[in-house]
């Protein structure tokens, strides 16, 4: 049996003796760094070589949690006024080398994203997901620990829940491999439980979710939550303040928090609607670096498409579809119908709602193309545009910006035949 080899531990001692960049590299070469980053929307799954002397197959993914700047409408990160400073998770291409320490770190660390990659994780694995924290580039004088919180999954062992008190917290220039089984299909999240309050809003979150057996979104439902293509939304909200305070060594008094910009997939609008193909020109490029994730719905006339909606703000939210209905078939990774039991609680709607650590899965079928209905022609070609918002209006602007902003993005549906299979979650084309 070839067993995974993990670096030995070393003491801040060691670090410091090494100027940290030896040490870290040590630690992460060591390891065998594992797992994808989200690249042009892929969502993050690694697969390890097949063992046939266990009886799951294995999969590893590494995750680095560091600091940087994100992106809003008023807040660019190519502007040092206004840019915004936060936490976040990165992931690790399998297949990346380093040829020294200081590549590494000069690659990874102060490289922020949120939300973090996606984990899209087979049904029926061994899965380690490993965590390695870098520390911070703005703030070095703070030594903050880490954790990941598989949020609502079925874990039967607390020293993997992620939760410090009961769980493994991972100082900086340590890792540590969180070890799951993936036995209940659905929509999770995931996120920093070390001083959470803190943490998950200044970005460490990400969407996880177990695939059925049998490509459906639940294996006992007969087949009814088949699917043409899924996208994932993470609603959040933020208040600047705190991300302000922290970059600048000020105290923030949570009690006070008041947000003031409303986000899908890290992005508030018009940025959510952004597509793969054009951020590379798109305000400079800041959010290909930042907040990769497009929250911009694509779908053929006909096919049905699966939105994995969850919620790791403080906020409750009604996120509503206009001009379309919206089936949904699960409620916080459980499904709303099962063929062994006849139970059927599905519902059709026109507005979800949803609070903070929820997450609901929604089916929508796409009407047909026509050209007499409001839309719009990108490089795709030609579409209609249906809007999916929250529906409290004091939710759809962006800080003292003007115009329509906040929790909004697009669903487009295109001719039959415009888009071609879909290459992953969330891709745009």
């Amino acid at each position: 049996m070839t067993k995974q080899r993990y670096s030995r531990r070393f003491s801040r001692r060691d670090f410091l003796r090494l100027g940290g960049h030896g040490a870290l590299f040590a630690l992460l070469a060591g390891s065998g760094i594992g797992a994808s980053q989200r690249s042009a929307g892929k969502a993050l799954a690694a697969p390890a070589p097949a063992n046939t002397n266990v009886v799951l197959p294995r999969m590893d993914i590494r995750l680095m949690a560091t600091d940087g700047w994100m992106s809003l409408p008023g807040r660019r990160t190519w502007d040092p006024d206004g840019r915004l400073y936060g936490f976040g998770f990165r992931g690790v291409e399998p297949s990346e080398t380093f040829a020294s320490p200081e590549e590494l770190i000069r690659k990874y660390k102060g490289r922020v994203q949120w939300p973090a990659p996606p984990l899209a994780i087979p049904k029926n694995v061994d899965l380690y997901v490993t965590l390695t924290n870098l520390g911070l580039e703005v703030r070095p004088d703070l030594d903050d620990a880490h954790t990941i919180h598989w949020h609502g999954f079925r874990n039967p062992n607390a020293v993997f829940d992620g939760v410090p008190e009961v769980s493994i917290s991972v100082p900086p220039a340590r890792d540590f491999p969180y070890f799951y089984r993936t036995r209940v299909e659905g929509t999770y999240m995931y996120h920093c439980h070390f001083e959470d309050t803190e943490h998950v809003q200044m970005g460490m979150d990400g969407v996880a979710w177990i695939q059925a057996s049998n490509g459906n979104t639940y294996d006992d439902d007969g087949g009814t939550t088949a699917f043409d293509r899924e996208f994932y939304m993470l609603l959040n909200e933020i208040d600047t303040t705190p991300h302000d305070n922290l970059a600048a060594v000020q105290e923030f008094v949570w009690s006070n928090y008041k947000a003031n910009y409303w986000v899908i997939n890290g992005r508030s609008y018009p940025d959510t609607v952004v597509r793969d193909q054009d951020l590379a020109t798109y305000q400079n490029g800041d959010l290909a670096e930042s907040q990769p994730i497009s929250s911009l719905v694509q779908v053929e006339e006909g096919e049905r498409a699966l939105l994995r909606i969850a919620s790791l703000g403080y906020e409750q939210h009604a996120m509503q579809m206009l001009g379309l209905r919206m089936q949904v078939v699960g409620h916080d990774a459980v499904p709303l119908y099962r063929q062994s039991t006849g139970v059927d609680r599905r519902y059709e709607t026109s507005t979800v709602y949803i609070g903070p650590g929820e997450s609901r899965d929604v089916l929508i079928t796409a009407p047909a193309y026509s050209a007499s209905l409001p839309g719009g022609v990108d490089g795709a070609g030609p579409y209609n545009r249906y809007w999916f918002r929250n529906r409290n209006s004091q939710r759809l602007h962006n800080g003292t910006e003007p115009g329509i902003g906040g929790m909004v993005t697009e669903v487009r549906v295109y001719p039959a035949g415009a888009l071609g299979p879909q290459p992953g979650p969330n891709i745009t084309v």
